[in-house]
């Protein structure tokens, strides 16, 4: 044999060697002694959001202005207020005044209709003649009086101060007779479109009378509950006019987180659900608190990221602490879902299979696929629900390891 032939024959054999070892590497099943394992371990498992809110008295009371006046008194920002106290004064001397001109006038207008109900009687008729003549008389004699003092004043024999005085006396007398001659005129002529004139007129007086005595009222506002003064928009002296907000008082025993979630978020939260509240305001201190109210619909708030629809909610603060002041920013992580004594492992451990989730179970140095179903998780560990037993073991990132079934 040449020496040629003895090399390309040497050269073949090599050859067949280095594929064979190739092949045999490539195919023969990996061993599963240096792969990473964990074991399906029962526990509790919760799954939660987390959101921005601010902090919120839950129990406010805004007082507005009804009525038109001068502040006499109002609570300052700040105060503390104990439930029944006075929160705000308006003067009301001027609407006591009217009060007592409303009171006077039902007064006399009731007394006109009893007469007129009544009818006149004869002896209250010929009495009422008699003080219209007495004052008739009065009068006729008081002109006379004025008349002949006129003359002497323009002869200047008496001064014009006299002449005033017996002026004022006539004005007297003529007043006196307009009103001996209404009381006639009443007793004479009372019929019933006078009667019921005068029935108009004092429903009226009297719906006057009211509507000033509900004004009364609302001069002076009380505090409905023991809080503090979060707002004051007046001062003592000023004016103000119905519809504007001049104090807000909230209880700060009583505080809420108000926040909003998006859509998807909207669907997990339900009223009772737990939450730990923390913000930066608060230091290293975390609060528990509890979903008390969803709103029925959504709303579009500007955020920003633009336009966003949102499901506003609140978080009742189940501690009381003065480190929380309405108007904090507060970091509220709601527990959405819960589960215990639940089979559980690591995300990484469940891929996504051809016809759902699955893992890599490890038994006897053999690796080998199954489907599983899962439930809840969060940011470590996933609920499996089906599939896997305790204590099994299975590939802790089998994405990362290729295929590791034995399969070609």
């Amino acid at each position: 044999m040449g020496k040629r032939k003895k090399i390309i024959i040497f050269t073949a054999i090599l050859l067949v060697i280095v594929v064979f070892s190739i092949f045999k590497i490539k195919f023969q099943p990996r061993s599963v002694m240096s792969l990473p394992t964990v074991s399906a371990i029962k526990g509790d498992i919760s799954s939660k959001i987390s959101v921005l809110g601010t902090v919120k008295t839950a129990l406010e009371q805004e007082v507005y202005s009804t009525i038109q006046g001068v502040v006499e008194y109002v609570a300052e920002e700040g105060q503390q207020v104990r439930k029944g106290d006075m929160i705000l004064k308006i003067d009301d001397e001027e609407l006591r005044l009217e009060l007592e001109q409303a009171k006077s006038k039902v007064k006399q207008q009731t007394l006109e209709l009893s007469r007129l109900l009544d009818g006149p009687r004869l002896e209250e008729l010929e009495k009422a003649r008699v003080k219209y003549q007495d004052a008739l008389s009065a009068y006729e004699t008081a002109m006379d009086d004025y008349e002949r003092n006129k003359e002497l004043y323009d002869l200047g024999a008496i001064s014009e101060k006299d002449l005033l005085n017996i002026q004022r006396e006539l004005d007297v007398k003529k007043n006196q007779l307009s009103i001996m001659e209404l009381e006639l005129k009443l007793l004479e002529n009372a019929d019933e479109k006078e009667i019921e004139l005068k029935r108009a007129v004092l429903e009226e007086t009297e719906k006057s009378l009211a509507n000033i005595e509900k004004k009364l009222n609302k001069t002076v506002i009380y505090a409905n509950f023991d809080g503090i003064v979060l707002e004051q928009n007046i001062k003592p002296g000023m004016m103000v006019t119905p519809g504007t907000l001049l104090l807000r008082i909230g209880s700060l025993t009583d505080l809420q987180i108000d926040f909003g979630v998006n859509e998807y978020d909207a669907a997990l939260i339900k009223v009772g659900q737990k939450a730990i509240i923390t913000g930066e305001g608060f230091g290293n201190n975390t609060y528990n608190g509890e979903v008390v109210k969803i709103a029925p619909s959504a709303s579009v708030t500007q955020t920003s990221r633009g336009n966003e629809t949102v499901v506003k909610a609140a978080i009742k603060v189940i501690e009381h602490d003065e480190k929380i002041k309405p108007g904090f920013s507060a970091t509220v992580e709601i527990t959405v879902e819960e589960r215990k004594d639940a089979i559980l492992l690591p995300l990484e451990c469940v891929t996504e299979g051809e016809s759902g989730k699955q893992v890599m179970v490890v038994k006897d140095g053999n690796i080998s696929k199954r489907e599983v179903k899962t439930g809840i998780e969060n940011e470590l560990y996933v609920q499996i629900i089906q599939g896997l037993a305790e204590g099994e073991e299975v590939l802790q990132n089998p994405s990362q390891n290729g295929d590791l079934t034995g399969d070609a």
